[in-house]
């Protein structure tokens, strides 16, 4: 890092953000807490040394009526998004305008954390002035940074943020991932390229270690315990996650402080914290509200979790802060809506002693070291996220732990704050090993450590002699998929690339395997990481399982030989791996030929660099010679040239497909993507050209949507899927004609993937009045409306309405198209969308209920099986599996229907979507990128 004046620390929180900052000109003073200006109301602002995590959509009157920034301390504001206790405080009023939880969002590997989906669900935001995950993470990046600039420290020279070396912290347990899109969020936010990330529970821990005596009283610890080894544990809950981190301390007279300290394990990654006691809390008062008879309306939910998280702040207070006796109780109002049991306003009572007991008994259990978190398939489905499904913490630091011996304890975060849940977990530490109590480690400040902590290892970086780093490197091992074996069977295993512990600047390369590297083809590369597994080499093969594995965003691209290298066999390239962790500790994988100069980078992360779009851009060539693609293309121009050429073949329409599979070899499904994209351009001059006969438009439709299919995936396909809609205005030229209409609906089908929201409920819109006359549809328009997975919910919903009831009617024959547009509409993993355009659980319960009398064996009813095996499929995810006695029900109706084991599996358990999967329904699949050849210590496999 370069000298800067201000070191400064930024605990981007769930539920709070803090900006500490260290002056190298008095190091003595140790990190201090800026106080954030911010809105308080429309017209009035108040500081604060925490900026909530919330961020509001100020209404057209609210911004002509105040927020002057102009006129006060407060940053200014931007398109409208009011953050901070502004924004919290309208929880209540108005949820739909509020955006919280970003950072459990932003680690949400389910979802595209770049689109605009935040608020969750609004009905009140316009989809157009919604913000992304890391764009709503950048926001409060991005006013902080204002806040420091307009604070009296950025007044002198070289005082304005751009300025300072800046780290920023991150759960121990996210990543690389999720770390890179931090890092984005903070370069959209303006921070310096020099920004550095730090673990959560590392910047408490080195908090601790800057104040007072406490290198003392570590080192006085060290002569008290076996080995002269102290075992300290982190356990750090905020408001969205539990972060757990295992640190080794020994005696070292060489470092400034006289100790050696290394990490040397993070928990897996927990969303549990203080959003799950809140709802916790939420549905307790709703039970109390409503006597268990019904659901309180979204506002009334809304209004009801504000008032939960305010009970929860008041009664779990230390005693001496206001807390209220055991005995004390309070009053929760709703107002009324509707008819009946809300017509009036609702009211109920809580103690503080059951508030007090659900949260101890129900996230800080008593519990033995031997158990492990429990698999409930129940709890907490709000608001989309995946939180743990186990929600006692003691379980989780059970497992973590497995039975080590701890020595001392350091609590952080906002959701240990009471004294009463830290008591309860040192009674179950020290029980745990035979009575031995560990020692606390005093936190004076939960809320703000982690920024203080971030702001010190600032300068620890920058002036090594001030204080001793943590050792430790990656948190976890990182693994590729490898495929296997030779034709017809073939595997895949992981090969692991990155051991667990790998320090920044290092880098492994890979020389006792060796693998062969797909070129001149689009493949995919798809990374694994473990937090569990210790002691993997690199290069050790290792098979995949669910339960120590979880997936990183897949990469999918096409790496080419430049042209004047002559193609290898097969495209296949023997390389070996090297992996390197840079300065920051992020991941560099590269692929590096073994006997040439060629090296390849993969990036994982699926985001391409800010302002590098165009240049980092692939663009697939295809595999066929050149030579033959202009053959296939004079076969096209052929048909729907400006004007017929002498010149080019004289064929028919209908002997185009033919004629373009003997030029370009093969059959047309062997032809790869980018062959088939390197004819569009060709095939987009016959889009106003078909029009010449029925059967010129039947052999365009077709060959147009095979050579999109399926509408993404390869470079410049939204310039090409823009070119298409056009088609869509024109309409058929034909529209009369059966089969034309048959390819009209197969190209959007193909296409549909490629497709935004708007463009494919515009096809709805027009085929809805159609769909209740089946009887006399043909079947594609059927596969098409099932395929259309962007559409809004509410449409879902009529379709399955629509088409569950077409399923029970005996005058329809052919069941098979309607069920499996019911099975596309109820998935429970859509192809190419995201979580947020899955119906609720309760729609397949409802169809389910409608048709579990039928007879499943009758071949009129087979449809049914392959329908729910896609419905009720397993995937682990709250609020997206069915509940387990429903799924239980409709296993033995699969069972019963005679469903084929693996249809049987995918509901029973949770098991990736695979290839053949997403072929059989999608028709589309790139292969995987590397082919192992060689294990360490074996011979080279048979292809």
């Amino acid at each position: 890092m370069t000298q800067s004046r201000y070191l400064i620390g930024i605990d981007l929180g769930t539920t709070n953000c803090v900006l500490a900052y260290l002056d190298t000109r008095a190091p003595e003073r140790g990190p201090q807490v800026l106080s954030v200006p911010q809105w308080e109301t429309p017209a009035s602002t108040v500081e604060s040394e925490t900026l909530p995590s919330f961020n509001y959509l100020a209404t057209a009157a609210e911004r002509q009526a105040g927020f002057a920034a102009e006129t006060s301390q407060a940053p200014a504001l931007e398109g409208g998004w009011v953050p901070g206790a502004f924004a919290r405080g309208r929880m209540a009023h108005t949820p739909g305008r509020v955006i919280h939880s970003a950072k459990s969002w932003l680690c949400h590997g389910g979802i595209d954390r770049t689109a605009p989906i935040l608020p969750w669900h609004s009905e009140d935001v316009p989809p157009a002035e919604r913000l992304s995950p890391v764009r709503a993470s950048s926001a409060y990046l991005a006013y902080l940074k204002q806040a420091w600039d307009r604070s009296p420290l950025a007044a002198e020279p070289r005082g304005r943020f751009e300025h300072q070396e800046v780290v920023v912290t991150v759960p121990a347990s996210f990543d690389e991932a999720a770390q890179q899109l931090t890092l984005e969020a903070a370069q959209q936010a303006g921070y310096p390229q020099t920004i550095r990330l730090i673990e959560e529970p590392q910047a408490a821990f080195y908090d601790w270690l800057g104040r007072g005596r406490n290198i003392s009283t570590l080192l006085d610890l060290l002569e008290t315990v076996p080995d002269k080894v102290a075992r300290v544990v982190v356990f750090d809950i905020g408001g969205g996650t539990t972060d757990l981190s295992l640190f080794e301390v020994r005696g070292d007279r060489k470092s400034p402080t006289g100790l050696s300290l290394n990490r040397v394990a993070v928990s897996e990654h927990l969303l549990l914290g203080g959003d799950n006691i809140d709802l916790t809390l939420a549905y307790l008062l709703e039970h109390k509200l409503t006597g268990g008879r019904t659901k309180l309306s979204g506002g009334q939910w809304n209004q009801l979790l504000v008032q939960a998280r305010e009970l929860k702040e008041r009664i779990l207070r230390d005693e001496g802060e206001g807390a209220p006796e055991p005995g004390a109780r309070f009053t929760v109002t709703l107002a009324g809506s509707g008819a009946g049991l809300f017509a009036s306003t609702l009211s109920a009572e809580v103690s503080a002693e059951e508030v007090r007991q659900t949260v101890l008994e129900g996230f800080f259990p008593a519990c033995t070291a031997e158990e492990r978190p429990r698999k409930k398939g129940g709890g907490l489905r709000e608001w989309g996220l995946p939180y743990a499904e186990d929600t006692a913490a003691t379980r989780h630091l059970a497992a973590f732990l497995e039975g080590q011996r701890i020595d001392a304890v350091l609590y952080n975060g906002g959701s240990v704050t009471p004294a009463f849940l830290r008591r309860r977990l040192t009674d179950l530490l020290t029980g745990w090993q035979g009575g031995r109590e560990p020692m606390v480690l005093v936190n004076d400040a939960m809320a703000l450590a982690v920024a203080r902590g971030a702001a010190r290892y600032g300068y620890i970086l920058q002036r090594p002699e001030a204080g001793q780093r943590i050792a430790g490197g990656h948190a976890h091992a990182l693994y590729l998929e490898v495929t296997r074996g030779g034709r017809g069977k073939k595997s895949s295993s992981l090969v692991c690339v990155l051991p667990k512990g790998m320090e920044a600047n290092q880098s492994v390369r890979i020389d006792n395997a060796e693998f062969d590297l797909l070129v001149n083809q689009p493949v995919r590369f798809q990374c694994f990481f473990s937090n569990r597994r210790t002691g993997d080499a690199a290069g050790e093969v290792i098979p995949w399982r669910e339960d120590q594995f979880h997936p990183l965003p897949q990469l999918q691209t096409a790496i080419h030989l430049p042209p004047e290298r002559p193609k290898p066999a097969n495209n296949r390239l023997r390389v070996t791996l090297e992996c390197a962790l840079n300065e920051i500790g992020l991941l560099q994988l590269y692929c590096v030929e073994k006997d040439g100069s060629g090296r390849w980078r993969l990036d994982f992360n699926l985001r391409k660099p800010i302002g590098q779009e165009e240049q980092q851009e692939v663009v697939e060539e295809p595999l066929v010679p050149r030579a033959q693609l202009a053959k296939a293309e004079a076969l096209v121009l052929a048909l729907y040239g400006k004007k017929k050429d002498p010149e080019l073949p004289d064929l028919k329409p209908r002997q185009l497909m033919r004629e373009l599979e003997k030029t370009l070899g093969g059959t047309r499904d062997e032809w790869d993507g980018a062959t088939l994209r390197a004819l569009w351009p060709t095939i987009a001059q016959g889009m106003t050209r078909r029009s010449r006969s029925v059967d010129h438009e039947e052999a365009w439709l077709y060959l147009a949507g095979f050579a999109l299919r399926p509408g993404y995936g390869f470079a410049l396909d939204e310039s090409r899927i823009e070119e298409l809609w056009r088609l869509y205005d024109m309409g058929m030229a034909f529209p009369r004609e059966k089969r034309v209409q048959v390819q009209w609906y197969l190209l959007w089908r193909r296409a549909a993937g490629g497709l935004n929201a708007r463009r494919q409920e515009k096809i709805l819109a027009k085929l809805l009045p159609q769909l209740p006359a089946l009887a006399e549809q043909t079947q594609e328009v059927l596969y098409l409306v099932g395929s259309l997975e962007r559409v809004r919910l509410d449409l879902k919903l009529q379709l399955v309405k629509q088409l569950g009831g077409a399923l029970r009617k005996a005058k329809v024959r052919n069941k098979l198209p309607s069920a499996w547009a019911l099975g596309r509409l109820l998935s429970r993993t859509p192809l190419y969308a995201g979580p947020d355009a899955i119906l609720p659980p309760q729609e397949v319960e409802k169809l389910f209920g409608q048709v579990r009398d039928l007879d499943w064996k009758d071949p009129a009813y087979a449809p049914l099986v392959p329908l729910f095996a896609q419905a009720a499929r397993r995937t682990d995810r709250r609020g997206i599996d069915l509940d387990p006695e429903l799924r239980r029900q409709v296993l033995d109706k699969l069972k019963e229907a005679g469903a084929r084991p693996e249809e049987l599996q995918v509901v029973r358990e949770m098991v990736p979507v695979e290839d053949a999967d997403r072929v059989r329904q999608f028709g589309e699949s790139l292969p995987g990128g590397l082919i192992l050849v060689r294990e360490a210590g074996n011979e080279p496999q048979a292809d």
